[in-house]
Formats: structure tokens, sequence, C-alpha cells
């Protein structure tokens, strides 16, 4: 029988257990319709300041949330033995933070178009897994679709590449609707706070 106490333990599994109730219950309440919990350009009416952190507990489909839950699971317990629950959440909340206003400067200045409505973890996941590489390097990472462990400081590098050409070129090769820039957005705030976390301990 699953201890579901001794589950919620654990704040990353806290995290996984808030945004997957918050995303169910609001596929029953509202069925995909807007709930004005999204991201919206911050140039449109439709933008509440709260959004740059609601947004990140609503996802665009089951596989939106299933992947970004695993990443949180997989690396984010890690992050959790180094850090403490506390700074973890601190540091998830600022990486998706940092990604909504970091991918929000990028469309209204570089782009000098509105941003799309954005929902998900997935600054924040990138923001992790960024820190994770920073921490432990050369640890290998098994993905589904390449059965090749790949060391963490050469898979996260080429995963935001992909996704730094994605939001330039617009062509993704993982699919439509990406936020690219917020995953960027993520990994900066990711790193510098891990480094700056790095540093305070020497």
């Amino acid at each position: 029988m699953i201890n579901v106490k001794a589950l919620l333990n654990s704040t990353t599994n806290r995290i996984i257990a808030v945004t997957t109730v918050i995303y169910f219950a609001l596929e029953a309440l509202f069925a995909g319709a807007r709930t004005g919990l999204e991201l919206y350009s911050w140039q449109t009416s439709y933008f509440d300041v709260w959004q740059l952190l609601s947004h990140m507990f609503l996802h665009g489909g089951f596989t939106h949330l299933l992947f970004n839950m695993m990443g949180l699971w997989f690396f984010g317990q890690v992050l959790e033995r180094v850090w403490g629950g506390r700074r973890l959440l601190a540091f998830y909340m600022s990486c998706g933070v940092g990604a909504a206003i970091i991918s929000q400067l990028v469309y209204q200045y570089a782009l000098q178009q509105f941003s799309p409505p954005m929902v998900g973890a997935s600054g924040a996941i990138y923001g992790v897994l960024v820190a994770f590489a920073m921490l432990f390097p050369n640890q290998k990472i098994m993905l589904i679709f390449l059965p090749v462990p790949i060391p963490a400081k050469v898979f996260v590098p080429v995963l935001l590449l992909i996704d730094l050409t994605g939001g330039i070129t617009g062509f993704s090769i993982f699919g439509g609707n990406i936020a690219h820039f917020a995953h960027i957005g993520g990994a900066i705030i990711g790193a510098v706070l891990t480094l700056a976390w790095k540093r305070k301990r020497l």
C-alpha cells in the first residue's frame, strides 16, 4: 500500500501533487477554456501580475503535464537532497517566474510582437535541468527516444541550443506551441542562482 504521507514529505513530490491536482481540477471546471490563470502578454487587457506565477500550474494537455512532472521528479529530488526542500521550492518558483518575465521581454522588445498565452512549468523545469548539469556535469542521462547515456554537461547545452534555434527560426523538432524563450529564460535564472549558491558555499 502506498504511504501517501511519506511521499508528501518530499517538496519535489508536493509540487508534483499540487500541479497535478490543479491540472485535473481545471480540466473538470473549464474543459480547456480560458481560465484567466494563463500568462498573457502584458501588452493586453487579459494580463494580471499573478499570471507570472499561476501559469506554472497549468498545462496544455496530459502529455505536457506528464513530461514536465517526470523531469521534475527525476532531477528535482536530486537537487532537493543537495539544497533541501525550501531552497528547491524557492529555486523552482524563481525559475518559473523568471522564465515568464524573460519570455515577455523577448517578445516585446526583440521580436516586437505579442507573446502567445503561455502555460506550463517548462521554464522552471529547464532551470532544474541546468542546475543538475552544473552540479553533476558527468552524470549520464538516459532518454526514451535515444537509448544511449549522455553526460548532463552535453545533454543540457544541446537541448538549449535546439530551443534557441527553434525560438529564432520558428521551426521546432518538438512540435508547435512551444515556449522556447521561456525555456531559455528558466535556464538563465537557474544558471545564475546555481552559480551564486555554489560561490556562497566556497
